[in-house]
C-alpha cells in the first residue's frame, strides 16, 4: 500500500508541472495575441523612425506615427484658438519641434489629447493685447507713453521748475537725418520777434555764442544788458517712434518723469590741479573724502595721502538720465580772490614751497552768466565786469623736482616692535620707540632706503654698529644693530645699495634692523614716509 501511495504521488507531481508549463505558454500566448488587437500600440516593423514626439515651446505635448500628422494636429490647435471671440489672439513666435524614434513598441496619444495639450501650452506664450504708443529713448533708457500729448507734457514738466516766465516751449520735429519716422524734441523762445531764437542743441549754442559775441564788440553798460533766463538746452538726445505695446508697460506721465528724473550714479575722472588738496576737493564735488579714498584705493589708503598735480582721481557723481542745462544772466557785486601766483624753483622738490606774498581780496561788480545742470550750478562765466578794488594775489614759490622715494631697507623681515611708545623690552632700551624693528637673521643684507651721503658709520652706545645716512631732501635715515658695516663716511650710495650686514650688537633682545627716518632733526614713523 505504501509503495502505491508513493508511486502515484509522483506521477501527479509530474503531472502537476507538465500542467504548469502548458498554463505558462497559453499566457504568453494570449498576451502577445492581445497586443496586436490593443488600439494603442503597433507592431513593430523595422522602417527607420516609427513614434515622434512633438514639441511646442519646448513642452513635449505628445506622440504620434508621423511628422505629417504633428503638422495637421498644430493646425488644428492653432485654429481653434485663432476662432476666439473676445479677443484677437498673438502668440510669441513659435518654437516648434518634432523628434523621431524608432521603437518595438509605441505608445501612441489621441488627437484629442495632443490638441487639447497644444492649446494649454501655447496659451501660456499668449501675448498680452497690444496698442498704439509712444516710445520716448533718453540715452539707455526708454519709456512708453499713451499719447503724444503726454509725452509733451513730461518734457514740459521738466523744463517748467526753471522757465519761471514761462519764456520756453518743447517742439517736436520729425529728424530728416533718419528714414524711419522718427521724432526729435527740442526747446525754443515761444516769442522769438521779442528777442534772439534760442534752440536746443548746436543751433542753441551757436545763437548764444554769436549773440555773447555781439554784446562784448560794443562796450556796453550795465544797465544795457538783459538780465534773466539766456538759453534751455534738453541734456541729452530725445527720440520719439509710434509704436505698438501691451497695456501693462505703457507709464503714466508721473512714472516717466520719476523715472528719467532720479539721480543715478555715474563714474566720472578729475584732474588734480594747482593748488588742491583732498579736502578742497571733497568740498568742490560735495563726496566725502572717504568715498573719495574708497575709489582710488589702488594709490590711495588715507585722507592723509598724498595727491600730486595732474593725477586723475576716479569720482562717482549722481546724474539723472534726463537733464535741463540752462543759462541765467545775474548782475551782481562780490569779492575775489586773485588766481594764486607760482614762482617755480629748480633747485626745490616739489613738496616745498614759501609763500612770497599774502593774498588779500578785491571787490567787483559783475554781470555773469551761470550755467546750470537741473539744480547744481556748473559752472560761471564772467560777461562785463568793473573792478571797484584790485585783489592782491598770494604769491608762492614751489619746487619742481620730483623728491625722492624710500624704500623698504631688508628683503623681507618682519616688524617686531612698531614707532612710539612701547614697555621696554629690555635694560637700557627707550620706552617711546623712535623707529622700527624689523625681525630678521644676523648677517641679512641691509639696503640704502634712498640714495645719499653716509654721514656716519660706525659703533654708537646701544645702536651698536650703525649707519646714518643724508638724502638730498634733507632727511636722514638710521640702520642699527649691524654686524657688519660696508661703507664709510662721506661716501655716497645708491638707492638699494648694500651698506651693512644685520646683527644684534648694542642694546638688542635678538636679531633684527633698527631702523629710522629723521626730518628736521625730529624722528617719524617710516612706515608713513615709504
Amino acid at each position: 500500500m505504501p509503495r502505491f501511495i508513493n508511486g502515484y504521488m509522483k506521477h501527479f507531481s509530474r503531472y502537476a508541472i507538465r500542467l504548469r508549463v502548458l498554463m505558462i505558454r497559453v499566457l504568453i500566448g494570449a498576451f502577445v495575441v492581445a497586443l496586436f488587437f490593443m488600439p494603442n500600440f503597433h507592431p513593430f516593423e523595422r522602417k527607420g523612425n516609427n513614434s515622434f514626439t512633438i514639441w511646442i515651446y519646448g513642452e513635449e505635448v505628445g506622440v504620434v506615427s508621423n511628422e505629417k500628422h504633428a503638422d495637421d494636429l498644430l493646425a488644428a490647435a492653432r485654429k481653434s484658438m485663432a476662432t476666439r471671440k473676445d479677443r484677437l489672439v498673438i502668440l510669441d513666435p513659435m518654437d516648434y519641434t518634432i523628434t523621431g524614434e524608432e521603437k518595438i513598441f509605441r505608445a501612441i496619444d489621441s488627437d484629442k489629447d495632443i490638441i487639447s495639450k497644444m492649446k494649454e501650452v501655447m496659451q501660456q506664450h499668449e501675448r498680452k493685447e497690444r496698442r498704439t504708443a509712444y516710445t520716448m529713448k533718453v540715452r539707455g533708457i526708454t519709456v512708453n507713453m499713451a499719447s503724444a500729448d503726454d509725452i509733451m507734457e513730461l518734457l514740459e514738466r521738466t523744463i517748467a521748475p526753471y522757465d519761471t516766465k514761462n519764456e520756453y516751449e518743447v517742439v517736436m520735429e520729425k529728424d530728416e537725418n533718419r528714414d524711419l519716422n522718427v521724432l526729435t524734441a527740442s526747446i525754443r523762445k515761444k516769442n522769438p520777434d521779442e528777442g534772439q531764437i534760442q534752440l536746443s542743441g548746436g543751433v542753441g549754442a551757436t545763437l548764444y555764442e554769436a549773440d555773447k559775441a555781439g554784446e562784448e564788440a560794443f562796450d556796453l553798460g550795465f544797465d544795457d544788458y538783459t538780465l534773466g533766463l539766456q538759453q534751455m538746452n534738453l541734456s541729452e538726445e530725445i527720440e520719439v517712434v509710434l509704436t505698438s505695446v501691451s497695456e501693462e508697460d505703457l507709464l503714466t506721465v508721473d512714472e516717466a518723469a520719476a523715472l528719467l528724473t532720479a539721480e543715478q550714479e555715474v563714474e566720472q575722472t578729475y584732474v588734480v590741479q594747482a593748488g588742491d588738496t583732498l579736502s578742497a576737493i571733497s568740498m568742490k564735488l560735495n563726496i566725502p573724502m572717504e568715498t573719495i579714498v574708497q575709489m582710488n584705493s589702488e594709490y590711495m589708503e588715507t585722507v592723509n595721502s598724498t595727491i600730486h598735480v595732474g593725477q586723475t582721481l576716479i569720482i562717482t557723481v549722481p546724474e539723472p538720465e534726463l537733464a535741463v542745462e540752462w543759462v541765467n544772466r545775474e548782475h551782481y557785486n562780490e569779492t575775489y580772490e586773485a588766481e594764486v601766483q607760482y614762482v617755480d624753483n629748480d633747485e626745490w622738490f616739489t613738496n616745498q614751497q614759501v609763500v612770497l606774498q599774502q593774498p588779500m581780496a578785491g571787490y567787483r561788480e559783475i554781470i555773469a552768466d551761470i550755467h546750470y545742470s537741473n539744480d547744481k550750478e556748473v559752472s560761471r562765466e564772467i560777461v562785463k565786469q568793473d573792478v571797484l578794488m584790485e585783489a592782491v594775489p598770494k604769491i608762492v614759490e614751489r619746487g619742481t623736482k620730483i623728491p625722492p622715494t624710500y624704500i623698504w631697507p631688508l628683503s623681507g623681515g618682519r616688524i617686531s616692535s612698531g614707532f612710539g611708545r612701547r614697555r621696554s623690552p629690555t635694560a637700557g632700551a627707550s620706552s617711546y620707540h623712535k623707529g622700527v624693528d624689523i625681525a630678521t637673521p644676523i648677517g641679512s643684507s641691509v639696503y640704502a632706503s634712498c640714495g645719499g651721503v653716509v654721514v656716519s658709520a660706525g659703533w654708537a652706545g646701544g645702536y651698536g654698529y650703525c649707519i646714518t645716512l643724508r638724502h638730498p631732501d634733507g632727511r636722514m635715515t638710521r640702520y642699527a644693530h649691524l654686524s657688519k658695516i660696508l661703507v664709510s663716511p662721506g661716501q655716497s650710495v645708491s638707492q638699494g645699495q648694500t651698506i651693512a650686514k644685520s646683527g644684534s650688537t648694542g642694546v638688542s633682545t635678538g636679531p633684527h634692523l633698527h631702523f629710522e627716518i629723521i626730518i628736521n632733526g625730529v624722528q617719524v614713523d617710516p612706515l608713513t614716509h615709504m
